[in-house]
């Protein structure tokens, strides 16, 4: 049996098969979008344990960064700027997987990359609104007049001490970044004022310098360093040497006064503690036992800095949290004390050390 088609079935065949290819081109199937979830939709309760900011702040956000994170195109499933906030926020706030964070505000994992990166970017941008160390008079007044009230340590603008964030061992010079609790890091270095809220930070050192030396190289250390009368001080632990700024621990105090001095320190600079206790419960990104972020040092500093914004706008709205208090641990990032005796041994002047002991015989 033999089978034979004409020319006219090849040209009818032909004919069908181009009419089903235009059909496709011009009348593509639906997309199925997944539903997206207003945060307006939650209870206040809610909206805190997942964001960790109330529904006011986040709508300032929105207005804050609108402009910044406001798709350029027109189409109408464009995501909106309240969505590309509070995923990020929930992230920052939950430490999760992207993947598991995008379900809770119905957009997918790569939306959700690209969300938090365009955050990340608009709110680092706008960092000096929001952290400030107090360099006008009656801010410094206030700032002092509440540290004085901690454990009457006198003309204090600041208490500052480092805290490491975990990351994934970056492909390059991994070694830098591994500190001495043996994990990669990037360590930040913080100032923060009696009222726990963030004054200056530096985020962008890796895990393995030390404490003394990213201070060192500090805009604010250069600031102070040049500044003849400053007559105030901010505090640090025995990590840190001792400057005409900067009061330390004396190491082995001979008498009343300067134990006196050496207890109203311990007792001021716990401050620090509690500031770094607030910044790891609000965002558990940031939180070790949370595991490593899985991203670059340059974005893990981003997301630490965008954490201590949203922190200092937590406390603005005094928004709680609950924390649990510990003693301050001076040594608590495990420094080389041999190498800090000796940095300090080298970088004391008999000029430092008399401003410090002026300030324990007039004062303790």
């Amino acid at each position: 049996m033999t089978l034979s088609i004409s020319m006219a079935d090849v040209l009818y065949l032909f004919r069908r098969v181009r009419e089903k290819r235009k059909r496709r081109r011009f009348y593509p199937a639906n997309r199925i979008y997944r539903n997206r979830h207003s945060f307006l939709d939650l209870t206040e309760e809610q909206v805190l344990h997942r964001y960790s900011l109330d529904k006011q702040a986040i709508h300032d956000l929105c207005e804050e960064l609108r402009r910044d994170l406001e798709s350029a195109t027109g189409r109408s499933h464009a995501i909106p700027v309240a969505v590309k906030v509070t995923s990020a926020l929930c992230f920052l706030a939950s430490g999760s997987f992207q993947a598991s964070t995008g379900d809770t505000t119905g957009i997918s994992q790569s939306a959700m990359s690209s969300s938090l990166t365009q955050f990340l970017d608009a709110l680092v941008r706008r960092a000096n609104q929001y952290v400030c160390f107090p360099l006008f008079l009656q801010q410094q007044q206030q700032v002092k007049r509440e540290f004085f009230d901690i454990a009457g340590f006198p003309c204090i603008l600041g208490v500052v001490d480092c805290m490491h964030v975990a990351l994934r061992a970056p492909p390059e010079n991994d070694a830098f970044y591994r500190n001495k609790k043996n994990f990669h890091s990037m360590n930040m270095l913080v100032v923060c004022d009696a009222k726990c809220l963030i004054t200056n930070v530096v985020a962008k050192f890796p895990g393995s310098c030390h404490n003394a030396y990213i201070l060192r190289q500090s805009a604010l250390a250069n600031l102070l360093d040049e500044t003849n009368d400053l007559g105030a001080w901010i505090l640090g632990n025995s990590a840190y040497p001792l400057k005409k700024w900067l009061m330390t621990p004396i190491a082995k105090p001979e008498s009343p006064a300067e134990e006196k001095y050496n207890k109203s320190h311990h007792n001021t600079i716990a401050v620090i503690k509690r500031t770094f206790s607030i910044l790891k419960k609000r965002f558990r990104c940031i939180d070790k036992p949370g595991g490593s972020l899985q991203y670059s040092p340059q974005k893990v500093c981003q997301i630490f800095l965008a954490c201590c914004i949203l922190h200092n706008i937590a406390l603005a709205r005094n928004i709680p949290v609950e924390i649990e208090d510990t003693p301050y641990d001076s040594n608590s990032e495990d420094e080389d004390l041999t190498d800090v005796l000796q940095t300090i041994t080298n970088e004391d002047s008999k000029e430092v050390l008399a401003v410090r002991a002026k300030l324990v015989k007039n004062y303790f």
